[in-house]
């Protein structure tokens, strides 16, 4: 995480090694020069009720790695698992998406992972509505 510069709002909550911060009554600029350091900003956190997808529970599950509520050493092979089924979905879209996620995740980056599954969220969310209004636009069979 070396030269990452996060820009926190007055008053933003932030997560860093498993400890909650808060930033005072001014808007700051905070750069964090530790590779090992785990970073969440409050806002970017999903709450439970809303992990509603498989894109969304691959990026809960980081996000609690973060935190420290579960050892990245027990759970990342699942979530590069996971990746692997997201990758039959995505790949169509586009071949990368997913291999640049695994590689992130490979490399311990969790924030950029983080980062890059909001793209993937965004268009996961695009692929179901237009599943969702198709199934809707299809005719239903009647009974007799």
């Amino acid at each position: 995480m070396s030269g990452l510069v996060l820009k926190l709002a007055a008053g933003e909550r932030f997560v860093v090694n498993g400890a909650t911060l808060e930033n005072g009554d001014k808007p700051s600029t905070v750069r964090v020069v530790d590779d090992d350091a785990r970073i969440l900003r409050c806002r970017d956190a999903l709450r439970p009720a809303d992990v509603d997808t498989p894109t969304k529970r691959i990026y809960y599950a980081i996000q609690l790695i973060i935190t420290g509520d579960l050892q990245e050493e027990e759970v990342l092979p699942a979530i590069i698992e996971e990746c692997g089924r997201l990758e039959d979905v995505f790949g169509t879209i586009d071949r990368k998406l997913i291999a640049v996620l695994r590689s992130m995740l490979g490399r311990g980056n969790f924030y950029s992972a983080l980062c890059h599954l909001r793209n993937v969220i965004a268009i996961e969310a695009e692929l179901l509505k237009h599943a969702s209004s198709r199934q809707s636009a299809e005719p239903h069979a009647r009974v007799a």
